[in-house]
């Protein structure tokens, strides 16, 4: 029952991430990823509440707002903002006389700030990354499809090896991968997870290829356009899902210091919003190096 609910609930929240990313104009995606930021951070927030750590939620949520707004419009230079946000919110909490521990508590806050929200706001420069522009007249067009499906490609296969680690795990999981912080995760699921990542990639490298015609396509082609560039591509591919199993078990740390099953109820059998994007996280900063390393690699 649970395992139906599990696949259920996923197709649903994919089916709204799909809609909204492929059918709605590219600022809806940027506000979709800042809104899933702010639910994160507030179920964040209330966990670590449970741990005896109260946060300013709507300080990290006005930061945020701020911070995606920057990253979409490029008002300023990022790393500069970065710095005084940071800042403003470490002195936030540590000059506020009501917070019980206020050097952790800080510390938790500007750490929260940067794990959720700065990391997740990666995706926008990933998308922009593989957009195309085109020159028509006095008009400039920009597509953003070949970089909302590159994103969309690095997040499936992300989930594809928690699937894949969930139903190898249950079915012939036995051997423990990290008990203390994950009773649930085996070695044989992680392995599942793997397997199940690197046959989507390559059914995504083939169709890429297979319809070559096809725009949106074109930044997984432009990855995949030699030996050498598809070889880095399953590798990295690699890389993200071994990423993405450590952003799993931080939030289960996270969970485990706070005395939490999941972050909220939202999702039957998933847990909260947090549960659903801890594997995500740090996803498209990881490409995003890993495809500057591939250029000097491969040039």
């Amino acid at each position: 029952m649970a395992s139906k609910q599990r696949v259920i609930c996923g197709l649903s929240v994919a089916a709204v991430w799909l809609a909204v990313i492929f059918l709605l104009p590219f600022w809806t995606l940027a506000g979709l990823v800042a809104v899933s930021a702010g639910v994160c951070l507030y179920e964040l927030c209330a966990m670590l509440k449970k741990g005896g750590y109260v946060l300013p939620f709507w300080e990290l949520l006005g930061a945020t707002a701020l911070w995606f707004a920057n990253t979409h419009c490029a008002w300023v230079s990022p790393m500069p903002l970065l710095a005084v946000m940071v800042a403003a919110l470490f002195f936030r909490v540590l000059l506020d006389s009501k917070v019980q521990k206020p050097m952790e508590t800080a510390t938790f806050t500007v750490v929260s700030f940067l794990y959720i929200p700065v990391m997740l706001s990666f995706f926008i420069t990933l998308v922009s990354q593989f957009s195309v522009t085109a020159v028509d007249g006095l008009s400039i067009t920009t597509n953003y499809g070949p970089g909302i499906f590159v994103a969309f490609v690095l997040a499936l296969v992300t989930k594809m090896s928690d699937t894949g680690g969930y139903f190898v795990g249950s079915a012939i999981g036995k051997h423990k991968m990290c008990p203390r912080l994950s009773p649930g995760k085996s070695w044989e699921g992680t392995a599942g997870g793997y397997t199940f990542s690197l046959v989507t990639a390559g059914i995504v490298v083939a169709c890429a290829h297979l319809f070559a015609d096809a725009t949106v396509l074109s930044g997984i082609r432009t990855m995949t356009n030699s030996l050498g560039a598809t070889l880095w591509f399953f590798f990295s591919i690699i890389v993200l899902v071994t990423v993405g199993i450590c952003g799993d078990l931080l939030e289960s740390l996270f969970k485990r210091q706070c005395g939490v099953k999941d972050s909220s109820a939202l999702f039957p059998a998933m847990g909260g919003f947090f549960d659903t994007f801890d594997s995500i996280i740090f996803i498209p900063a990881t490409m995003l190096f890993l495809i500057e390393v591939g250029k000097k690699l491969l040039a």
